[in-house]
């Protein structure tokens, strides 16, 4: 299977995919600018082509625009000292964060655990060992939820 490129759109097309996406038109508006019945333009933004190319001018626009858009705002909303220190300080965790400068938590620092059939014998055997109180646990519960469903042996009842 071979990417869709701009190349695979026809000039329409291409044209709606930028009222859309980069004049910010409505679909239908769009539409009507681009030369189509407005209640086909749902049927030709699902086509995977037109649909490609709406996701990669997207992420063209946020690369180009968006993103330092967003960098100066946060960033500009961080020096400024009229905004709340809480805000202020989510804002600087959130940045860090999506820059990644973020000191892993706890929870990141842990290993994953293998799946059980990943596991070698004795692999299988240490986890048995180190969580054996916990299983003994859980079959407890178990055992006693359990309902005897075996047949009882009765005196069979002979008529005379």
């Amino acid at each position: 299977m071979t990417a869709l490129t701009a190349s695979d759109l026809t000039e329409q097309q291409r044209e709606l995919v930028r009222y859309i996406v980069v004049q910010g038109k409505s679909p239908e508006e769009a539409a009507n600018l681009a030369g189509y019945h407005p209640k086909s333009v749902y049927r030709t933004l699902r086509l995977p082509a037109v649909a490609a190319a709406v996701s990669e001018s997207i992420q063209l626009d946020l690369a180009a625009v968006g993103a330092p858009l967003a960098y100066r705002v946060a960033k500009s909303l961080l020096q400024d000292e009229k905004v709340s220190a809480r805000v202020r300080a989510d804002l600087s965790m959130k940045v860090l964060d999506r820059a990644g400068h973020i000191t892993p938590t706890r929870k990141d620092l842990v290993p994953q655990q293998k799946a059980f059939s990943e596991m070698s014998r004795d692999e299988l055997a240490s986890f048995i060992e180190r969580n054996q109180a916990e299983i003994d646990k859980i079959e407890g519960e178990l055992a006693s939820r359990a309902k005897d469903i075996s047949v009882q042996a009765t005196e069979p009842a002979f008529l005379i």
